[in-house]
């Protein structure tokens, strides 16, 4: 057929709406093993949730709490618990690390022969939907794991990540319930909105992006321009802090969706030195964004967002450093760091693990595929400027 000249967008329904956990009862499932964290979910909406599914004829087990990157034995044990319960519908409450494990859990329910080997064999899994259905219930506003097709999980020995990839894997409902974003500290609201924003704009100009995922992460970038300082800044709960986190939550999703169906861009290759030391993913791309959106230069989709912002200059050149530098006050305001001697990582230890990130950052998919891909030298001076915080364009 020659070159392929269409695109299919993979995602998950939508269920959205405050309460709208409430849907879960209208699936048609009647055996719901639950994932989540019980950081976020406390006693009353165990209840809830617990009512919801016995007002539908139906039952919940809790099989499995997680409050960070899961192990694979993690895992192994939330299998076999299923193995127990018997159920048609895996329910992940949480952030992305639950998602991840019930993406996981659902996939060796389904096929408890399959060795993690098999797991690990990029858009090579198997169709989902024998024996369950997933639903997903974000409580933060960033991953997006909810609608994407990744799932990673650490090996406890080697403490090596590793990613499971493809399509078959993404939820059937992402349920976006903004309730469950009300008590959201600030600081990860902030973080995790970094996260959400960084995926929008990264996949706006993806090279492999069509044409519906740039309008989709355009919007979502928009939407979280918009509202995510209130989201952060607003310290009481009010009508515009919820109008604002909502939107921000639908957002997050949106641009999930959006990476999902193209690829994540450079602010996540250049996330190396981040686990390394240590800090949060969402705050170190959130820091990394706006020295790769300079570095990627004039650009359609920044074109295009500069105008939105009212940012427009008298040639693309300007518009797109206009946005940079927009960028650059954007993170100051949600209290992001803008270098790495900010945080107090030690100059040393990192100049001499420099080249080790330069290899990984330039060689990462997600680099590959944005617009502008770096030598080895010009991703050493990238992370040198992120180290120094040397303004771009400055």
């Amino acid at each position: 057929m020659g070159n392929k000249s269409y695109s299919v967008l993979y995602q998950a329904q939508y269920i959205v709406g405050r309460g709208s956990i409430g849907a879960i009862g209208e699936l048609g499932r009647k055996r719901a093993a639950v994932i989540y964290d019980s950081r976020v979910v406390n006693g009353e909406t165990k209840a809830l949730v617990e009512k919801i599914m016995k007002d539908s004829g139906g039952e919940c087990e809790w099989i499995g709490d997680i409050k960070n990157e899961p192990f694979f034995s993690d895992i192994r044990e939330c299998v076999r618990r299923a193995g127990e319960f018997r159920p048609d519908l895996i329910l992940a409450i949480g952030g992305g690390s639950v998602m991840d494990t019930a993406k996981a859990v659902r996939l060796f329910y389904e096929y408890p022969d399959m060795t993690l080997e098999e797991s690990l064999k990029q858009y090579q899994l198997p169709k989902l939907g024998g024996k369950t259905i997933m639903a997903a219930v974000p409580t933060t506003s960033g991953t997006g794991s909810e609608t994407s097709s990744a799932a990673v999980f650490i090996d406890q020995e080697t403490k090596a990540k590793h990613l499971m990839l493809a399509n078959t894997i993404i939820p059937e409902y992402a349920i976006l319930d903004a309730n469950f974003t009300d008590t959201l500290p600030a600081v990860v609201a902030a973080h995790t909105g970094a996260d959400a924003l960084t995926h929008a704009l990264e996949a706006s100009v993806c090279t492999i992006a069509s044409s519906m995922v740039v309008s989709i992460a355009l919007g979502s970038a928009l939407d979280l321009l918009e509202n995510l300082e209130d989201s952060v800044q607003i310290k009481e709960k009010c009508a515009k802090r919820d109008a604002a986190r909502e939107a921000c939550h639908t957002a997050a999703s949106l641009a999930g969706s959006a990476i999902t169906n193209s690829c994540a861009g450079m602010a996540h290759g250049f996330d190396q030195p981040g686990p390394y030391f240590g800090f949060p993913h969402g705050m170190v791309c959130g820091m990394m964004l706006p020295y790769t959106t300079s570095f990627a230069g004039v650009q359609p989709s920044y074109r295009k967002l500069a105008g939105r912002l009212g940012l427009s200059k008298n040639t693309d050149e300007a518009s797109c450093a206009a946005l940079v530098d927009y960028l650059w006050e954007f993170v100051e305001r949600l209290g992001l760091p803008h270098s790495f001697s900010e945080l107090g990582v030690d100059e040393k230890a990192y100049m001499d693990k420099l080249d080790d990130f330069a290899d990984l950052a330039a060689g990462a998919i997600s680099t590959r595929l944005s617009p502008r891909v770096p030598s080895h030298e010009e991703a050493v001076e990238l992370l040198r400027d992120v180290y120094y915080g040397n303004r771009p364009g400055k």
